[in-house]
């Protein structure tokens, strides 16, 4: 079983599968070959190859948690996916999953999966590179996720805008009113020192 997640700050995917290897040590006591499952964590690019491919173990564990001396700096977004995969929970990706985007075919789905697009926002920012792995279709495909994410965020704006403009008039009433108030207690105040500066009449 793999599972995958989108690394937040460079957009890489971090893959994690169970290889079997063979325990020497094991082999050896037994005098026969004895395997054991080896937890592997694989680091792709969207749409490029293998970056890295090593075995899991407490130092890169560490280093995902905490960073490596201050010379590399920690990725809790991969750690979290390990954790994740160890718990047998599906890991998110950092984006709109194309598996939630109608926009796309099952067919045009597995072909992006297989050229390691797995987010609209990757398909919307995909390379020559990629163009090419996902084959004839690749452009339009990329245009309609472009598409896609321009009315998203135009709707986003329109709805930031409404809300902004609700908040306007709430804030204006209320202006309008301490205005009013204002005004008014001017008024008694006005009214207050005329009647005090009136001179007295006298008695007869």
């Amino acid at each position: 079983m793999v599972e995958m997640l989108q690394e937040e700050r460079h957009g890489f995917y971090v893959e994690f599968e169970l290889r079997p290897e063979e325990d020497r040590e094991a082999s050896i006591d037994q005098g026969m070959p004895v395997f054991k499952d080896v937890e592997f964590a694989m680091i792709t690019m969207p749409g490029g190859g293998l970056v890295v491919d090593k075995p899991i173990n407490e130092a890169l564990l560490y280093e995902w948690k905490n960073g490596d001396n201050r010379r590399k700096p920690p990725s809790p977004f991969a750690y979290r996916a390990y954790e994740a995969w160890k718990e047998g929970r599906e890991a998110p990706v950092n984006g709109t999953d194309l598996k939630n985007w109608p926009g796309v075919t099952p067919a045009q789905l597995k072909t992006c999966q297989n050229a390691t697009v797995r987010t609209i926002e990757d398909l919307a920012e995909a390379n020559a590179d990629t163009i090419r792995k996902l084959g004839m279709g690749g452009v339009a495909m990329m245009e309609k996720a472009k598409a896609y994410l321009a009315a998203a965020n135009q709707n986003k704006t329109s709805e930031e805008v409404s809300a902004l403009m609700v908040k306007l008039e709430a804030l204006s009433d209320t202006v309008k009113r301490k205005d009013e108030q204002i005004s008014d207690l001017l008024e008694r105040l006005d009214e207050s020192t005329k009647k005090r500066g009136r001179p007295r009449k006298e008695e007869g």
